[in-house]
């Protein structure tokens, strides 16, 4: 994460910091600060990331807001330093504190949301940095694509990698004789023939046979404890071989466990990804939209081209390869006067959405939410509030996505960022 501020502070982002390892510690604390309420609520990557990309963002905005609470809570002068809102600052911690939030879904949530702004983004120095940081957003999204949809040599498991079941033969040592002989006798007679005990020092029975009870209650006083102690141990040799071969076999099992779930785990990978192709490609080849029920080819341009990342995203999984986002521009490129060389004014595409409104099927606004957040909104925020209220002058929504007014975009690369940025946002809604 230092590293992400020391390239924002040798890119200019920074300033007054005037050699103070001080003031820099206070900043990667507040940043650090930052980044676990990011990882706590990830549905804050997605305005963080739009907020650090505008280098002229307003004052109020509520995660330069949020970057300042952090850091004053580190730096409690900073305001003596700083007079007026260090703006720059707090746009390098919110882009180091997702830097530091990037891991798993994350990455693809500040991927999605991102890769598409950079163009309306009027950045300076910082600029190779920033595009540096994105990118890697990108290659960590990749990664997870490779992951869920492409088969792993590692994580196969062969015959050979689970643990043999040694059952070798159980072998229970033989009983003692001589010892045992010596037992027996000490319970059959005070003595042996030479008159001596049988084993020295050790209990004998009293009398002899002949003193009928009372000898009987001896013997069997005394066999009770020799034969205990030999079943004893032929228990305890039973019981050590038989636990070894337990244990032997509930690691076998567990061994056994693991790997078939790691084949069920490759199976669906392999069936997942052949499905996902395979319904990639039906929809791209038919062209057709099952929420409206007729073919793209019958729509508006422009009402297709909102439709159908709204059609695709609901049949893929959370997260889809990158080509997925390709596959849909170029889908929409077919369309009737919407190739990639088509380019609109963007304030005239909003315009014209704000009158689609009835051509969308509400099966499909029903998961397009309008935003409900403050601060600067993205391409995907701006056409669902131009759907959601047609009175809204174009210039407000230009406004509050910090697109400059003459900025332009084509068809297939407006379904693009709505099918990304649309999706950054669910896969938000599913790490909460």
């Amino acid at each position: 994460m230092a590293n992400m501020l020391q390239e924002l502070l040798a890119a200019g982002l920074i300033d007054k910091l005037e050699g103070s390892d001080e003031r820099f510690k206070k900043m990667t604390q507040a940043a650090d600060e930052l980044a676990k309420s990011f990882r706590n609520n990830p549905a804050l990557l997605i305005p963080a990331i739009l907020t650090a990309l505008d280098r002229d963002i307003s004052t109020n905005d509520p995660l330069i807001e949020m970057a300042e609470t952090a850091l004053l809570a580190e730096w409690e002068t900073l305001q003596s330093v700083h007079t007026d809102k260090p703006i720059q600052i707090y746009r390098a911690l919110l882009l180091t504190a997702c830097a530091a939030a990037a891991q798993e879904r994350n990455a693809a949530i500040l991927w999605l949301t991102a890769t598409d702004m950079l163009q309306f983004s009027q950045l300076g120095r910082e600029k190779s940095a920033v595009f540096k940081l994105i990118s890697s957003f990108g290659d960590e999204t990749e990664q997870q694509d490779i992951s869920l949809f492409a088969p792993s040599a590692k994580s196969a498991r062969k015959a050979t990698d689970l643990p043999k079941l040694n059952l070798k033969e159980i072998i229970i040592a033989e009983v003692d004789r001589e010892v045992l002989f010596g037992e027996i006798g000490a319970a059959t007679g005070p003595h042996n023939l030479q008159g001596t005990q049988y084993i020295a020092g050790k209990t004998h029975n009293r009398y002899w046979p002949g003193q009928n009870h009372h000898w009987g209650e001896d013997f069997a006083n005394v066999m009770k404890d020799v034969l205990g102690e030999r079943l004893d141990e032929l228990g305890e040799a039973c019981a050590a071989e038989l636990n070894g071969i337990g244990e032997g076999l509930v690691t076998a099992f567990k061994a056994q466990s693991q790997g078939l779930q790691t084949a069920i785990s490759l199976a669906q990978s392999g069936s997942t990804r052949e499905q996902v192709r395979l319904d990639a490609l039906w929809w791209y080849e038919s062209m057709y939209s099952a929420s409206a029920k007729m073919s793209y080819r019958e729509m508006d341009p422009l009402a297709a081209a909102i439709l159908m990342p709204l059609d695709l995203i609901s049949i893929m999984p959370s997260v889809t390869p990158s080509s997925v986002a390709y596959l849909l521009s170029e889908a929409v490129a077919r369309l009737p006067n919407a190739g990639f060389e088509n380019v609109l004014a963007l304030k005239d595409v909003l315009a014209r959405v704000a009158l689609l409104r009835k051509v969308i099927p509400d099966s499909r606004m029903e998961g397009f939410n309008p935003p409900t957040r403050a601060g600067r909104l993205s391409l995907r925020d701006i056409v669902r509030l131009a759907l959601e209220d047609p009175s809204t002058p174009t210039r407000n929504l230009l406004d509050r996505a910090r697109v400059p007014e003459d900025a332009t975009i084509s068809l297939p690369v407006l379904a693009r960022a709505l099918l990304r940025q649309e999706q950054a946002i669910r896969l938000a809604e599913v790490t909460k």
